[in-house]
């Protein structure tokens, strides 16, 4: 019992910290990018293929975000990340996973993966 609370307590405070750092950063008004650490490569490498502004509208894990990357890089054309993956992936996981969604702003949460339609290369495996 004493490790599901201290395996509960530890993500509790993950994901409370998400919320509350991006809360002491202003956000880019251009980009819509929460100003913290990290935001400058995100906004260099995102904003060469796609607008930053749909960031926000597609939180997700770290896992998730690594995927969505790969994804990019194995089929849109995007360059290896290399030595930016880790920045990448720290800032996206820590201002914009699922328990740092304003719903203030978004009027629902986004669609679990079971939800969404296929991606276009799996349309072609078929």
């Amino acid at each position: 019992m004493k490790k599901y609370l201290y395996v509960f307590a530890l993500l509790f405070g993950t994901c409370s910290f998400g919320a509350a750092a991006a809360e002491q950063y202003p956000v880019d008004k251009a980009t819509g990018l929460i100003m913290a650490p990290g935001w400058e490569i995100v906004k260099n490498q995102c904003n060469a293929c796609h607008t930053s502004l749909i960031i926000p509208q597609n939180v997700g894990s770290r896992e998730v975000w690594r995927d969505t990357i790969q994804w990019m890089i194995d089929t849109q054309g995007l360059w290896e990340l290399n030595e930016t993956w880790d920045p990448v992936l720290d800032y996206l996981e820590t201002y914009y996973n699922e328990s740092g969604i304003d719903m203030r702003i978004f009027r629902r949460k986004p669609l679990e993966a079971a939800q969404m339609p296929p991606l276009p290369l799996h349309r072609e495996q078929e």
